[in-house]
């Protein structure tokens, strides 16, 4: 009855902002193609990557100062790998 509706209301909009903080996530990794799908667990290793990609740059910015942020490799295009 009414407590079902009500569960299933909150369920519903739990996952609609879990959907829309992922959809945010996504939209800060510089090197997404637009309107590109990506799985939850791809943007997770996405940011993951950057973050990780940013960490080193930074610490290299620390040892040799002047050189500026380091380019991502490859293409262009951060990717996650998959195992």
């Amino acid at each position: 009855g009414r407590p079902a509706a009500a569960n299933a209301a909150r369920e519903r909009s739990r996952v609609q902002t879990l959907r829309h903080a992922f959809l945010e996530l996504q939209k800060t990794l510089p090197s997404v193609p637009p309107n590109t799908k990506l799985s939850k667990l791809d943007v997770l290793l996405l940011a993951t990557t950057y973050i990780a990609h940013l960490t080193r740059s930074l610490q290299d910015e620390e040892e040799s100062p002047g050189e500026g942020l380091g380019t991502l490799r490859g293409d262009g295009y951060l990717h996650p790998v998959k195992v």
